[in-house]
């Protein structure tokens, strides 16, 4: 049986947050700037702002970050790049507790929750 992730809204970050879950943003850094970031995340580019990527360095960079058993949160603008990382996740890694905040962090401010703001 092929392992899944699970789509989650942004309300229910906060509870997996105190469960002990890592949250990595994988926006750009003008991005994190222009909206802020949930508190804690980890900030990881994937894309650059050409839509080009460097999968293997950023799985190791990830791995540095966040050890494999720990439960991953992943945030972009609206879900849609979270959700193609979390495929990627599934296929190249064993880590089992993966979640994709399908609202992203658009839905995190539409809900009115708090953001940290990252110095340029």
């Amino acid at each position: 049986m092929r392992r899944k992730y699970q789509q989650i809204k942004s309300t229910q970050v906060p509870d997996l947050l105190k469960q002990g879950a890592a949250i990595v943003d994988v926006r750009r850094p003008e991005e994190w700037q222009l909206t802020g970031v949930v508190a804690g995340s980890e900030l990881l580019t994937f894309f650059d702002s050409q839509g080009q990527s460097q999968p293997g360095k950023w799985l190791q960079q990830l791995n540095n970050l966040v050890s494999e058993d720990c439960p991953l949160v992943l945030i972009c603008r609206t879900g849609h790049r979270t959700g193609l990382i979390c495929e990627f996740l599934i296929e190249v890694t064993s880590r089992i507790d993966i979640y994709n905040v399908s609202d992203g962090i658009l839905g995190w401010l539409g809900e009115g929750l708090p953001v940290a703001r990252v110095n340029p």
